[in-house]
């Protein structure tokens, strides 16, 4: 007698599936887990920033004042403001009904990858925003000009590079929060690592929630995957190259001067909503739509620097 044949088999028998969907849309981005968010009340946050001091003089005993030491002081305004990430999940009523049958919220699993759309696009814009309407605000789009290192065609990652940034970052007296860059970087700073002997314990450190990351001068060092491989020299565009940027910064702590944040409306917890739009009136096809309303911010030009030009 002739034994059963697969195909018959598979008539009778099911596969096993794994609950739930496993996640391969994956960009290490650890600094977005520790970003602060920041509300705000009306149409968006102005910050007063010194443009020029006050103008002083040195004088001799019973001297007159001259004009000069008489100037005022003149400021300049930033204003921040959220702009609007959104998509909607279209489900249709027999699917949705068929799914919820076999013990599987198609809406909610819809929703919660769209959800992961948006934190995506929140993060690549972060990295490589223009911050023209609509786009968001950037690191590139927000970095001052005079809060470069020295300008170089190209360069290789070294110590001496990463102290010259760190001395850019001044808005809390000095305290730099973080490091920022591409995994190939982070891949270069650990070679100059192993060339002393390897990675010392005090240049480890551990971050909110657990995890542990690579330091330098016990300043965190978050890889972003985000972030531009293929800039041109001292960071003039985004593309058109193959070099990147190393960045410094510190968090804003809440007073909304010296640091960066993300912002949204306060009346919005993280900017983020879902709603049900209803169902189409020719269809039987229902609509959810997931947003955000929120961008990037910095507070302070002295609050975040660049190192440009970086080849490895």
């Amino acid at each position: 007698m002739a034994t059963q044949t697969l195909a018959m088999a598979k008539l009778l028998i099911n596969n096993e599936i794994v609950q739930g969907v496993a996640e391969d849309f994956i960009s290490i981005n650890p600094l977005f887990d520790v970003l602060p968010f920041m509300g705000y009340e009306g149409q968006g946050i102005i910050v007063n920033r010194e443009l020029t001091l006050g103008a002083t003089e040195v004088a001799s005993v019973g001297a007159t004042i001259t004009s000069t030491a008489k100037a005022a002081s003149t400021f300049t305004q930033k204003i921040f403001l959220a702009t609007k990430l959104i998509g909607d999940v279209e489900m249709d009523g027999l699917v949705q009904a068929q799914s919820v049958g076999a013990g599987v919220d198609q809406v909610a699993l819809e929703i919660s990858l769209k959800a992961k759309s948006l934190s995506r696009l929140f993060q690549t814009g972060m990295a490589t925003g223009t911050g023209s309407t609509p786009e968001m605000n950037s690191f590139d789009s927000l970095c001052d000009a005079t809060q470069f290192t020295t300008a170089h065609t190209t360069q290789v990652i070294s110590f001496a590079l990463l102290d010259e940034l760190l001395d850019l970052v001044k808005s809390k007296d000095g305290q730099v929060d973080w490091i920022m860059m591409p995994a190939r970087t982070i891949r270069s700073y650990k070679v100059l690592l192993r060339a002393l002997g390897g990675t010392p314990a005090d240049w480890v450190v551990t971050l909110p929630g657990g995890r542990q990351t690579i330091s330098y001068e016990q300043i965190p060092i978050f890889k972003n995957e985000y972030l531009s491989v293929v800039e041109t020299a001292n960071g003039a565009a985004l593309t058109g190259g193959a070099l990147t940027s190393i960045w410094a910064g510190v968090w804003d702590d809440g007073s909304q001067k010296v640091g960066c944040a993300a912002v949204h409306p306060v009346a919005v917890p993280g900017g983020l909503q879902v709603e049900r739009v209803g169902a189409y009136d020719n269809k039987d096809v229902y609509i959810w739509r997931v947003k955000q309303y929120a961008n990037f911010g910095l507070f302070n030009r002295k609050g975040l620097a660049r190192l440009p030009s970086i080849s490895n």
